[in-house]
C-alpha cells in the first residue's frame, strides 16, 4: 500500500474488459502548462469534490480511496474521456480499481516524491541537466512497467475544464493501458482461491500468502542448493584428477548459490505477486552470484595453472626464466580480470535502477573536475595498480625472482593489484607497495640470470702466505658439488691496515640459494684453515713495541722501585 496500513486485498474482477474508446474527444491545441478540455468524464458524475490540485495530492488520494474499497470515488483522479461516454460509469470502478491493484502491487513507488505544488516543478530536479527543471509540468511520469517487450507507463496530466482550477488526473493513454497492465500483473488462479485473511497486504507491499510463500520457497530451495553442494563437493574433492578436487573446494558453493537463487527467482517470478522490487533484488542477487562464480572459475583455472607448473615458489629459481614470466602474467592478469568482472557486474546491477541509467551518463557527461579529484584522492591506490601493469610489461621483477629489499633477501611469492609479496628466508612475509619496484632501486638477483658470486672476506696476519690459501680454497672448491665451475676460484687480498690485511675469496654457483650455502661452506673451512694453520700464528693480532732503557734511566726507575717498597 502507497499510504501505509493494512487493508484486506479484495481481488479485482477477472475476465477481459473492454475499454470502448472515442478517439475524437481528443485533446485541443494549448499554450498553458495544462490540458485545457472542454469537458471531463461526462457520463460519470459524482457528488464528491476530491483535492486533485498536486500531483502528490491526487496519488493520495486515489491511494486511500483504493485502500477503502471506494474505487467509484477512486475513479474521479481518471481521464476518461476516451472512454465511450455511455460506459464510463459502468467501468469507471472496475478500471480505477485494477490500476490501484497494479500500482500497489506491482509498481513500488514512493508518491512522497512526488511534487506537491500545483505547477508539477520538483523541489529536487530528477536528473542534471533536465531541461523541465525549474519550470511548470503539465505531465509527470509516475513509473513505466515492461509488457511483451516495451514499457507502459503510468502518467499524471494537468487538466483544466472552463474556469475550473486546473488538475492533476492519471493521463487517458494510462487508462487505456489499464487492461493490459492488469493481464501481465494482476492476481495469478493461485490468489484467487486464497481466504481473506490471507490476501491481507503485509508490510504494504503484498499479500501476506505471498510473503509466506516466498519464505517457504527460499527454505525448499536452499535445503536443495545444500543438499547439492554438500554431495557435489564430497565428491569432486575425493576425485583422483586435481581439477575436479579443485572444482569441489572452490566451485561448490557459488554454484549452490546461483542453483539457490534460480530456485527462488523463477517461480517467484511466475507465481507468485511480489512487487517489482522483489524481483530487482532477486536479479541483483543473481548478477552476483554469476560475478562470484565467474571470478571463482577464473580462480580455478590460474591456480591450476600455478600448480601444475610448480609447487614450491622458491624453486622457481631452478627454472627457466619464461615460466617465470608466464606465472606472473598468470598472477597480474588474474586480478585484471578481477577488476574486470568486478565492473561489469556492478554496471549490470546500476542498469537494473531506471533512475540510476540517466544518473550515469549524466554523470559521464560531467566527470571531467570529479574525475580529476578522484583521480588525485585515489592517487596511492590507482598508483599501486598502474605500478602493477607497469611492473607486467617491464618486468623489473616477477613471481619467483630473489630480490634483496632494504636488506632483506627472499622470493617474490605473488604480485596483486597494490602490492608484492616477499617470502624471506625465515619464512616471513614483506608486503611491499608496487610503486616501490616502479621508484626505487632495489637488487634482482635473478633477473637476467639465475648463477651468482658471493664474496667471502676472511681477515688474517701480514705475515700469511696468500698463495697457501689460495691453493687450498681451489682444493675446497674442487670437492664441493655446488661449484658450478662457471668462474674460477680466486683469492685476493682487497684490504690492508695497520695490523690485518682482508682476503677476499669468490667462487660461482647455479642460483642465490645454491650459492648462499657454498660460500657459507667455504668460509668455514677457509676460517678453520687460517685458526690451524702453523698452530694459528697467522691469526689477525695486535703488536707492541717494547724498547730498552739507558742507564740512567734503569737507576731512575729502580729507585723509583725501591721507594715505593720502603715507603
Amino acid at each position: 500500500m502507497l499510504l501505509g496500513g493494512v487493508a484486506a486485498a479484495q481481488e479485482p474482477p477477472r475476465g477481459p474488459v473492454e475499454i470502448p474508446t472515442n478517439v475524437s474527444g481528443a485533446l485541443r491545441e494549448h499554450n498553458e502548462p495544462y490540458h485545457l478540455l472542454h469537458a471531463l468524464n461526462r457520463g460519470f458524475e459524482h457528488d464528491t469534490g476530491p483535492n486533485l490540485q498536486t500531483p502528490q495530492a491526487t496519488v493520495e488520494f486515489f491511494s486511500g480511496a483504493g485502500d477503502a474499497g471506494h474505487f467509484r470515488d477512486a475513479a474521479q483522479a481518471l481521464n476518461m474521456n476516451l472512454v465511450v461516454r455511455e460506459q464510463r460509469a459502468e467501468l469507471a470502478p472496475k478500471i480505477a480499481e485494477r490500476l490501484h491493484y497494479v500500482m500497489d502491487r506491482r509498481l513500488g513507488f514512493d508518491w512522497e516524491a512526488l511534487p506537491d505544488r500545483p505547477d508539477g516543478i520538483r523541489e529536487q530536479p530528477s536528473r542534471e541537466n533536465d531541461p523541465l527543471a525549474g519550470r511548470p509540468r503539465r505531465s509527470l511520469k509516475i513509473g513505466s512497467l515492461p509488457v511483451q517487450g516495451r514499457d507502459i507507463s503510468i502518467r499524471l496530466q494537468r487538466v483544466k475544464v472552463g474556469d475550473d482550477a486546473p488538475r492533476w488526473v492519471f493521463s487517458p493513454q494510462t487508462v487505456a493501458n489499464v487492461g493490459e497492465l492488469f493481464d501481465a500483473y494482476g492476481p495469478g488462479p493461485i490468489e484467487a482461491v486464497m481466504p481473506p485473511w490471507a490476501r491481507v497486504q503485509f508490510l504494504g507491499l503484498a499479500s501476506l500468502w505471498a510473503w509466506l510463500g516466498l519464505l517457504l520457497l527460499m527454505a525448499v530451495a536452499g535445503l536443495i542448493a545444500w543438499g547439492v553442494r554438500t554431495l557435489s563437493k564430497r565428491w569432486l574433492i575425493g576425485a583422483n584428477r586435481p581439477l575436479l578436487h579443485g572444482t569441489g573446494k572452490v566451485l561448490a558453493s557459488p554454484i549452490a548459490f546461483v542453483a539457490w537463487i534460480l530456485l527462488v527467482y523463477v517461480p517467484t517470478k511466475v507465481v507468485l505477486p511480489l512487487p517489482r522490487g522483489v524481483s530487482t533484488a532477486m536479479v541483483i542477487l543473481l548478477i552476483c552470484a554469476f560475478t562470484w562464480l565467474a571470478m571463482r572459475f577464473v580462480r580455478l583455472a590460474t591456480d591450476h595453472l600455478f600448480e601444475s607448473r610448480i609447487d614450491d615458489i622458491s624453486q622457481l629459481v631452478e627454472d627457466d626464466s619464461n615460466q617465470q614470466q608466464l606465472l606472473t602474467y598468470l598472477s597480474v592478469g588474474r586480478r585484471v580480470l578481477f577488476f574486470i568482472l568486478f565492473l561489469i557486474g556492478l554496471g549490470v546491477v546500476v542498469a537494473q535502477f531506471e533512475g540510476l541509467r540517466s544518473a550515469g551518463f549524466s554523470m559521464m557527461a560531467s566527470a571531467g573536475v570529479a574525475a580529476v579529484l578522484l583521480g588525485i584522492a585515489a592517487q596511492p591506490v590507482l598508483g599501486n595498480i598502474v605500478a602493477g601493469l607497469q611492473v607486467a610489461l617491464s618486468k623489473p621483477v616477477r613471481i619467483g625472482d630473489s630480490v634483496l629489499y632494504e636488506g632483506n633477501w627472499g622470493y617474490v611469492e605473488d604480485i596483486t593489484y597494490t602490492y608484492v609479496l616477499i617470502l624471506t628466508w625465515d619464512q616471513r612475509r614483506l608486503v611491499v607497495p608496487l610503486t616501490y619496484f616502479v621508484t626505487k632501486p632495489f637488487e634482482n638477483w635473478t633477473m637476467r640470470q639465475k648463477r651468482m658470486i658471493k664474496p667471502i672476506i676472511v681477515y688474517a696476519d701480514y705475515a700469511i702466505d696468500v698463495d697457501r690459501v689460495r691453493a687450498h680454497f681451489a682444493e675446497l672448491l674442487a670437492d664441493d658439488e655446488d661449484w658450478d665451475e662457471e668462474e674460477e676460484p680466486r683469492v685476493e687480498v682487497v684490504e690492508v691496515d695497520d695490523e690485518t690485511i682482508a682476503i677476499r675469496a669468490l667462487c660461482s654457483a647455479a642460483d642465490p640459494s645454491t650459492a648462499w650455502r657454498l660460500h657459507c661452506r667455504m668460509r668455514e673451512a677457509l676460517v678453520a684453515f687460517v685458526r690451524d694453520l702453523e698452530g694459528g700464528r697467522y691469526l689477525p693480532r695486535r703488536r707492541h713495541l717494547v724498547e730498552p732503557l739507558s742507564s740512567e734511566g734503569a737507576r731512575a726507575s729502580s729507585g723509583r722501585e725501591l721507594g715505593r717498597l720502603v715507603g
